[in-house]
């Protein structure tokens, strides 16, 4: 039985970028992602490594069609996102959410905690009972590791790490499918990392989470990923299960990336 969630299909975006001088301006293509293809299944986890500039967190927002990319696909559960209608595109994105790198930039600093996690809710429902909202808010806090009674709290008024499982609460209170975690754990503390990593393993099990986690730190990607894409200059050099990675990789790149 087949169960795939996602599938890349020869992925490229690419941006025109003006250099010269006023007079004589030169117009060039920057290739961010450049041809990628890859598929993900249901409770797997994809980590997507590389330098910074390699076009990680633009291959992110072109799989949640935050971007148009230039050519290629991008399948979820078969259906080309690129090609939906607004409205169907917006049904699409209770399943595909966002952890950001910065915790405390991702959260507005003006709304609640029970605000901030409630505002998907109110989206994609506005018309779900308040008792419901609150008992999902609560419900999710729980299970990030935050206490119930921290609902009326402002982001100023938690740690890095607490913001950060605010954020990952932000993004499973619609119950989706799939999270793209775009470096979530580069802007913590090393003990920090553990704890939100280990938390991530946890939820994946629990709910069966798709997640693409996008890093840089080779030891990170270790401990969560069961496959990694190495990418360089908007390629993917390789794609291969974590142990064969460690152990044989198969690019110089990857080898050097480990090293």
């Amino acid at each position: 039985m087949n169960d795939r969630v996602l599938r890349v299909q020869d992925l490229a975006v690419e941006f025109k970028v003006r250099e010269g001088g006023l007079l004589r301006p030169v117009t060039q293509i920057l290739k961010a992602v450049n041809g990628v293809s890859f598929d993900l299944q249901a409770g797997e986890t994809l980590a997507v490594v590389g330098e910074s500039g390699c076009g990680k967190s633009t291959l992110a927002r072109a799989l949640l069609a935050l971007i148009k990319p230039s050519r290629g696909r991008v399948l979820w559960m078969g259906e080309d996102l690129n090609k939906l209608d607004v409205e169907d595109l917006r049904k699409k994105r209770q399943d595909l959410q966002i952890v950001f790198q910065d915790p405390l930039a991702a959260l507005n600093p003006r709304m609640t905690v029970r605000d901030i996690i409630a505002e998907p809710l109110w989206t994609f429902f506005p018309k779900i009972a308040r008792v419901q909202v609150d008992e999902r808010v609560r419900g999710v806090m729980k299970m990030v590791g935050l206490l119930p009674n921290q609902v009326n709290r402002y982001p100023h008024e938690f740690s890095g790490g607490q913001c950060q499982r605010i954020g990952i609460a932000r993004a499973l209170v619609l119950n989706p499918k799939l999270v793209i975690c775009d470096e979530p754990v580069s802007a913590l503390d090393v003990s920090i990392q553990a704890q939100i990593i280990n938390l991530l393993k946890d939820l994946q099990k629990k709910l069966n989470l798709s997640l693409v986690f996008i890093a840089h730190d080779m030891s990170v990607v270790r401990h969560i990923a069961d496959r990694v894409m190495v990418m360089y200059l908007g390629r993917a050099m390789e794609i291969s299960c974590r142990d064969n990675l460690y152990k044989r990789p198969l690019h110089p790149y990857s080898s050097a990336m480990i090293k």
